[in-house]
């Protein structure tokens, strides 16, 4: 089992939540997928939801407001920072922006969120009394965050230097990087392909399951959608999918031993 008790170490990443204009489908629909239970939080907090396995918890959701612009469902990637202003100024001096300053969201912690040099979202969370995931790496906990970006070069670079991270790349026809503290891999930065078509730079999110097959059938029996194929790769079968409201994530399958 792999539950952490304690913040995560600066620069890995820490956090997911799901911003959707239909919170209670978004509840539904992930129930249904990966058995998520929920704390809902009071209306000073926006009504935010904490998603929990086994009295762990996953990760969050909250609805956009009533009086927001219309904006598309998408879940955010969270990195754990020890020090928010001084992370805040080196994303800034290495080419990011600010979309959102600091916030402090009572004692559970702060918040930034950043656009990339290349164009994707991302946020820096300093721990208060929310660590961020309990747990991870099991069966409908977050296992795996992967950039498509139009220059990856770039991503690579600018990540590494954030986030305190050397960086690989992987054998294959595609530009793929990995992002590692020591020998431990905490993300991948894929360059995006022209003949993929209209595709923005984004941080895509990896939830584990047990069966990628079943997984596939549920969330299309509860209103989603796969948006490809399933591949099979060493690390696992995996598929992109998208929730009924258009949030995409992806789910993979741990390869069988001897597979």
């Amino acid at each position: 089992m792999t539950t952490h008790t304690e913040a995560k170490a600066a620069g890995t990443p820490t956090w997911l939540d799901l911003m959707t204009p239909d919170i209670d489908a978004a509840r539904s629909f992930y129930h249904s997928v990966f058995g998520w239970e929920y704390n809902i939080g009071g209306p000073e907090f926006g009504g935010y939801t904490t998603a929990h396995l086994a009295g762990r918890s996953t990760v969050g959701m909250m609805q956009y407001q009533a009086d927001a612009p219309p904006q598309p469902a998408s879940w955010s990637l969270y990195f754990a920072s020890e020090d928010l202003e001084s992370d805040v100024a080196k994303a800034v001096s290495l080419g990011a922006q600010v979309l959102f300053p600091t916030a402090e969201v009572g004692e559970f912690g702060s918040m930034t969120t950043l656009i990339d040099p290349g164009g994707a979202m991302f946020s820096l969370w300093h721990a208060g009394t929310h660590i961020g995931a309990q747990m991870t790496d099991e069966p409908g906990a977050m296992t795996w965050y992967e950039l498509y970006t139009a220059d990856a070069k770039q991503s690579r670079d600018f990540y590494a230097a954030l986030l305190g991270a050397s960086v690989d790349l992987m054998p294959g026809e595609l530009e793929y990087y990995t992002l590692k503290h020591g020998e431990e891999m905490i993300a991948g930065i894929m360059q995006i392909d022209p003949a993929w078509g209209e595709l923005p730079p984004h941080w895509a999110v990896y939830f584990l399951v047990e069966d990628v097959e079943k997984a596939v059938a549920m969330v299309t029996i509860k209103g989603g959608k796969a948006i490809s194929g399933i591949d099979d790769s060493p690390w696992g079968r995996f598929v992109t999918l998208q929730d009924p409201v258009g949030a995409t994530f992806k789910v993979i399958q741990e390869p069988t031993a001897g597979g």
